[in-house]
């Protein structure tokens, strides 16, 4: 039913999921969650959809292995074996 243009004729809740129950091409009713389509409206992510682009993750990665480097066990000088 991707791309269809279906006639909607109500909600309802079921295990507190919002379904919009529609009519099918056949005639008969069918429901769909609601979330599934665009009755609500076109939702936009709250923050950007990328937050490191590949430059930004080859830098986390070097910064990320300059840590584990530097916290590696090393013995004291003087220290006993």
């Amino acid at each position: 039913m991707f791309g269809r243009l279906l006639a909607a004729n109500g909600f309802k809740r079921l295990n507190g999921l919002l379904l919009l129950t529609v009519l099918l091409p056949d005639g008969s009713p069918g429901t769909i969650r609601a979330d599934a389509t665009d009755v609500l409206g076109v939702v936009t992510p709250a923050g950007p959809g990328v937050v490191l682009d590949a430059a930004g993750l080859r830098e986390l990665h070097r910064l990320v292995a300059g840590l584990r480097g530097a916290n590696r066990w090393r013995p004291r000088a003087g220290a006993r074996k």
